[in-house]
């Protein structure tokens, strides 16, 4: 039995149950979770920024992994948007929306993709296509609506789109299983 499979396929199974999971608790407390991400943004921002200076500073010319001016300036600009999502929370939760609704289009066409050149799909093919359906609905709808949607709205509704896309990648991982165990028509 190949165990690095197995264990690719249960990471994947725990992965969409955890996005299940993200899905119910952003559906029922949505202002707890745009504040969570804004406020989590604002510190990992910063704290990762500061390394970035450190390094700038302290590393020497050929253990730096870009000019020292690009990394400094990665580093303060990184620290300046850090501080200003903490300063200015709501400009932030609505940059947010639209970094979820470009996340979400990528994912769709990726699924579109996916779903026409993989060898294999057989019957999985459907549940990516839907998936790929969903997400792409979903990113037009943040990207080109935006007043339509408040940002605690908004988290309501990624909270349902993350138990879709979870329950549609339990179908595809369960899809997957049920193909591999067919038998294959002898040659």
């Amino acid at each position: 039995m190949d165990t690095s499979n197995s264990n690719s396929k249960s990471a994947f199974m725990i992965t969409r149950a955890l996005v299940i999971l993200l899905g119910i608790v952003a559906l029922f407390w949505s202002g707890y979770v745009l504040g969570f991400m804004v406020f989590f943004f604002a510190f990992f921002a910063i704290i990762g920024s500061l390394g970035t200076i450190a390094i700038g500073i302290s590393y020497n010319k050929e253990q730096l992994p870009a000019p020292r001016w690009a990394t400094l300036l990665l580093g303060v600009l990184g620290l300046i948007i850090g501080v200003a999502a903490a300063a200015a929370p709501v400009f932030m939760s609505v940059a947010i929306i639209y970094f979820i609704g470009a996340w979400s289009l990528v994912t769709g066409i990726a699924d579109f993709i996916f779903a026409f050149t993989r060898a294999k799909a057989g019957n999985s093919r459907l549940i990516l296509v839907l998936s790929g359906i969903i997400s792409v609905l979903f990113g037009l709808l943040v990207l080109f609506n935006p007043p339509i949607l408040t940002a605690v709205l908004l988290v309501q509704v990624l909270g349902i789109y993350a138990i879709l896309i979870g329950l549609l990648g339990v179908g595809f991982d369960m899809m997957s299983k049920t193909e591999a165990a067919e038998p294959k028509p002898a040659a």
